[in-house]
């Protein structure tokens, strides 16, 4: 009989055992394999929950070999990418003059025809003199971890960005070893499945950042890329009362949306601040670092696009 274990204290509103009534691919002889495999990987952290480790499986297409690398480069990466995986606390100085003026993020209310979760992100402020890419960043993942937590294992997820006042100022405050760490975790090391992710209002400057993220992108998330120039393309096929009321549906506005999630990330101020903590320590891998990485990297898991 599967016993779930829920090690670290994270809030999981799904529990494994509901997961797995879920989702009938996910096998419990799976999760004991990536249990014993992170046993022996001395580096990794050891209290990781069984609901983290179905979510990856998920987002892995139940391989457990690509589980594997992915989990070893999502650990890794936070050890590594220290501007989006430092200071977790949603309450530090820097990440609410962000969230309280100048980004939007917000999953909507519902899932699309299709079933998927849609998080929408966009500048609220368009001053490039508060402009944070890094911090952006970290504040999507976090949206996005509060997610699991709260609703566990979605069919995917469709990321839209609406580009309304991205000008070139700002593309020009990301840097291209930035957006290349973004790049490499949401193709390598991402717990979610991401489906497709969605340009909104695109105007020339989102074509020029297109340009420069070319060389990090693998054909596969070349394809799961949509462009379009207005908002009601996109939105036309959702049921409206999953479309805010300023992209023409009649669910709250995107702000209110962000707004009302601001509060419940706040709600879990403490599980992000430890889950900050769930990283690789590199002084415990047994092996040298980069060659194991890179091997993680090329054994990575090809994705599959409906």
């Amino acid at each position: 009989m599967f016993k779930g274990q829920t090690r670290s204290g994270f809030p999981w509103r799904v529990t494994a055992r509901e997961e797995f009534e879920r989702n009938p691919n996910l096998k419990p002889e799976d999760l004991e394999s990536l249990r014993t495999w992170i046993r022996s990987q001395s580096h990794l952290p050891q209290n990781v929950d069984d609901e983290m480790l179905l979510h990856f499986l998920h987002a892995c297409y139940f391989h457990v070999d690509n589980t594997k690398s992915t989990i070893e480069l999502n650990y890794s990466y936070k050890t590594q990418m220290t501007e989006f995986f430092t200071d977790w606390d949603p309450l530090s100085k820097e990440t609410q003059e962000i969230v309280n003026n100048v980004l939007i993020a917000a999953p909507l209310p519902g899932v699309d025809e299709e079933g998927n979760k849609v998080i929408v992100c966009k500048l609220n402020d368009t001053d490039t003199a508060n402009f944070n890419y890094p911090i952006c960043v970290k504040w999507l993942l976090i949206t996005a971890q509060v997610a699991q937590w709260d609703q566990g294992i979605q069919s995917g997820y469709i990321i839209v960005y609406d580009a309304s006042g991205f000008s070139m100022s700002h593309l020009l405050k990301c840097s291209l070893g930035t957006i290349k760490n973004y790049i490499n975790w949401g193709k390598n090391a991402s717990p979610i499945r991401v489906l497709r992710v969605i340009f909104i209002n695109t105007n020339p400057v989102v074509k020029r950042m297109l340009t420069l993220a070319k060389p990090f992108l693998s054909k596969e998330l070349l394809s799961m890329m949509k462009f379009y120039t207005d908002t009601d393309t996109y939105f036309e096929t959702m049921s409206k009362d999953n479309v805010p009321e300023d992209y023409g549906g009649t669910a709250a506005p995107i702000l209110s949306l962000h707004r009302d999630y601001m509060k419940r990330i706040l709600e879990h101020r403490q599980h992000l601040i430890e889950d900050e903590k769930q990283k690789s320590d590199e002084s415990k891998r047994i092996g040298k670092s980069k060659k194991d990485i890179k091997q993680a990297e090329k054994s990575f898991k090809t994705l599959e696009i409906d």
